[in-house]
């Protein structure tokens, strides 16, 4: 027997009981403790039947009830906990070498000029790879359609990976200690490393969040719960794209223009790929001003592809 239909049979059970006990010449408390306790009962039964749940339809949820939303995973609500690190709400545009005199940057170790070494204004980590690469600079790129691309790099941003020991809502999303850049060029484009992957991203367009939900997110969740161990295709914008990786980041500096992302941002990423195609999903969170949910598509390049 069902638990919605062994639900009603208590019910009318119960009802049938306290008809008979009214024609009982019993005191009305007896009458009114019999009904407190099978009203109790039949509330109890109605929940753990699953008021939800057709019977007629083998345990699918029935249409024509209102479902509740699904809640997020307890990872996604948890804290984030990023490092205590002093920077400057401007950075002055105007610095330059003291042995020299060439312009240099807040973040500038040695001078690009003279090759005096010098203490930075700011003191950040290291990115993994393209640590040189810097806003001002030309970088050539061997892409996969346009062959030798000579592009300027106009923006930089330095992104911290973050990760949970064990999932939960108590276990804080903390820093793993990677580091990775990505670079906003001119003629249009966005030069990104992550992990060993390096991608020249040529297609950028703005994400709403129903659009993260609608096309990516669903995909996202059932490659979390393998522990990112399946074969997870789905199919967008004509396409059909392989999940390769999600996690969380958070923007520890920025530099320069043309960038989607800003100091503070924190968000999730989820990156596909087809082929030698790829695409790049930055769902921003927070941080006030911090970015804007965007889609980015490209191609997977080596590292031996990039020059500078």
């Amino acid at each position: 027997m069902s638990g919605t239909i062994r639900s009603w049979v208590i019910v009318l059970a119960a009802a049938c009981f306290l008809s008979f006990l009214a024609f009982m010449p019993l005191p009305p408390q007896v009458f009114l403790a019999a009904a407190y306790f099978s009203f109790i009962i039949g509330n109890a039964e109605l929940k753990k039947g699953g008021g939800l749940v057709d019977a007629s339809a083998g345990g699918r949820p029935n249409p024509m009830m209102r479902q509740a939303a699904p809640t997020a995973p307890a990872s996604a609500t948890a804290a984030i906990q990023l490092p205590e690190r002093p920077m400057l709400d401007q950075f002055p545009s105007d610095l330059k070498c003291p042995s020299c005199g060439a312009n240099i940057k807040p973040t500038t170790k040695l001078c690009g000029y003279c090759g005096t070494s010098i203490i930075p204004l700011v003191e950040l980590p290291e990115p993994k790879k393209l640590a040189a690469l810097e806003v001002g600079k030309s970088v050539r790129v061997k892409h996969p359609q346009k062959g030798e691309v000579t592009y300027r790099v106009t923006g930089r941003i330095l992104y911290t990976e973050l990760w949970q020991a064990t999932r939960g809502t108590n276990v804080p999303w903390t820093p793993t200690g990677n580091f990775f850049a990505g670079f906003a060029l001119e003629p249009g484009g966005f030069l990104l490393n992550w992990q060993d992957r390096f991608y020249i991203l040529d297609e950028k367009r703005g994400l709403t969040d129903m659009d993260i939900n609608r096309d990516f997110a669903p995909h996202a969740r059932t490659f979390a719960q393998s522990n990112q161990t399946s074969r997870v295709e789905f199919g967008y914008g004509g396409g059909r794209w392989l999940m390769v990786d999600i996690g969380r980041f958070a923007i520890e500096f920025e530099d320069g223009e043309g960038l989607h992302l800003h100091k503070g941002a924190i968000g999730r990423f989820i990156h596909a790929a087809s082929g030698n195609q790829a695409l790049v999903v930055d769902d921003f969170q927070s941080g006030g001003s911090g970015g804007q949910d965007t889609l980015l598509k490209g191609y997977l390049i080596n590292e031996t592809d990039i020059t500078y």
